[in-house]
């Protein structure tokens, strides 16, 4: 049996408990409360059991397309004060703006989405780090999918000191981030904080360092 036969089994099975609860309701008698118990107890764990399997639609989630004549980019600007960091890596994050065009999980009713992470060009130019964000990577289709932030990974060499998330407020020029980074393998989650908490963050980890993200106008 498929997915989508049983799920037709399934709703037939429902309503033959549904009629099965409606005849002993019209009885008020103690075998009657009985029976509407035990069909009460066999629906919840139907409903149980079928609660985590997907119904008739198996789409897969939509997938951007590639736009060929892509050229239009953001320069994010990255200053690491002294650190271990002699190089990051960016990528970017591109969502669905659009839910209506991705398939719907029954019997769930969620979207089937998904993030779609692409890695950005990034260049050392004196002390800081200019990475190119592309703005028109993908065709704009019926899913308008957009870019949803920016993660910027910190290396020493190969290995990842630290990781942080730029908002799309910071890409729109808005917002300049300023943040503290814990350190691997100092800390089991190396990841950057607000400034606001730098003594804490410098006080359990010799090596975090701070580090500023913003667009260049």
């Amino acid at each position: 049996m498929n997915a989508c036969q049983f799920g037709h089994a399934r709703q037939r099975g429902y309503g033959y408990l549904r009629s099965l609860y409606g005849f002993f309701e019209e009885r008020p008698s103690e075998e009657s409360v009985l029976g509407r118990v035990c069909i009460k107890s066999l629906l919840l764990m139907a409903m149980a059991i079928s609660s985590g399997l997907a119904g008739c639609n198996n789409r897969q989630a939509p997938s951007p397309t590639n736009n060929p004549q892509a050229h239009i980019t953001k320069d994010l600007k990255i200053t690491v004060d002294s650190s271990d960091v002699n190089r990051i890596g960016i990528q970017s994050m591109w969502v669905v703006s659009n839910l209506s065009c991705a398939p719907t999980i029954y019997p769930a009713g969620n979207k089937r989405v998904k993030q779609v992470m692409v890695s950005e060009a990034v260049e050392k130019v004196g002390e800081s780090y200019i990475a190119k964000i592309s703005v028109d990577r993908f065709v704009s289709d019926k899913c308008q999918w957009a870019n949803g932030g920016v993660v910027v990974n910190f290396y020493r060499n190969d290995y990842l000191l630290s990781t942080a998330g730029v908002n799309t407020d910071v890409l729109r020029g808005e917002r300049v981030e300023r943040m503290t980074c814990l350190t691997s393998p100092r800390m089991k989650i190396p990841v950057c904080g607000q400034r606001s908490n730098e003594a804490l963050y410098k006080s359990e980890d010799k090596g975090a360092f701070n580090v500023t993200m913003e667009l260049i106008k």
